[in-house]
């Protein structure tokens, strides 16, 4: 449902977006109201804001701004290699990640100047080493925090990991399911996030015997899904900052020494910054606060 203009908007395999307004009057033929095609077909799609993203078939993305439905304002290729699986945009609204068979998420940003395209990657997930093979599993699933802008992916590994997109970090990961996890989603406010756990046919029909039954899982989530940025400064500190430290005839005993500072940034209204008490001196001996 897209909270802008309060439609329903569908993509199907027929290459077509359609807009339905379920507010139409019971007595009319149909509650379509915009029909669209599209040069393959649809994959997923996802919306934030006024921006429609489409993902396709061949690896196509199409950006629309819903106020012109005419053309795409925007026409890309999928980052990943392989068949797109997954698409979820940001609720901050500057972009989306997208996901492929392969254990792979890409982040991508709307803003198509350089400055913001550079800002895009890539990464591995839902992949492990059994016997020195590594296997791959498919993203079948992400889905955004709606408050604290972190996203949530989900694997036929049967795990869900929780990112932090904006340091490059995984959070969190929750124990493993016997089946794969379908689906994800998160409630309004964040403080539950539903997983579907079922079979998914990556294994075939072979994987029907063995798979357990389907089952719905509601997790109450912690700390886990915050932001949490680290810093490293290095810092060249005069010596009466240190008197613990050792001396010769008034200069200082070591050439520098490294701070580690880690801030947590919470989305209250204040942030605290944290002073992890660790100098390490590369000449001399070693201070400590």
């Amino acid at each position: 449902m897209s909270p802008p203009i309060d439609v329903l908007i569908t993509g199907s395999w027929d290459r077509t977006i359609r807009f339905w307004d379920p507010r139409v009057a019971p007595d009319q033929l149909s509650c379509q109201t915009q029909s669209h095609e599209t040069p393959e077909r649809i994959y997923h799609l996802d919306l934030i804001n006024n921006n429609l993203v489409v993902a396709m078939a061949s690896r196509l993305f199409h950006i629309y701004d819903i106020r012109n439905m005419s053309s795409p304002s925007q026409q890309r290729e999928s980052s990943l290699k392989y068949m797109t699986r997954s698409l979820a945009c940001m609720p901050d609204g500057q972009g989306y990640a997208t996901a492929s068979t392969e254990g792979r998420i890409a982040v991508e940003y709307f803003d198509p100047s350089p400055a913001a395209q550079d800002k895009k990657y890539a990464f591995k997930c839902h992949r492990q080493t059994i016997d020195d093979v590594d296997h791959v599993w498919p993203v079948n699933a992400l889905a955004f925090h709606p408050k604290y802008n972190t996203f949530a992916s989900a694997g036929s590994d049967g795990t869900v990991s929780i990112w932090d997109h904006k340091v490059k970090k995984r959070l969190r990961q929750y124990p493993k399911f016997n089946n794969p996890v379908s689906s994800i989603a998160f409630n309004s406010d964040g403080s539950k996030l539903a997983m579907g756990v079922s079979y998914t046919w990556d294994e075939g029909e072979d994987g029907v015997r063995t798979a357990q039954q389907p089952m719905l899982v509601i997790k109450k989530l912690g700390e886990e899904v915050k932001v949490c940025l680290s810093f490293v400064l290095v810092l060249f500190l005069i010596v009466d900052v240190f008197p613990s430290c050792s001396q010769k005839g008034g200069q200082i005993d070591f050439t520098f020494v490294t701070v580690y500072i880690i801030l947590r940034r919470s989305h209250n209204t204040n942030a605290s910054l944290n002073l992890i008490p660790r100098f390490e001196c590369f000449s001399g001996e070693c201070c400590r606060i």
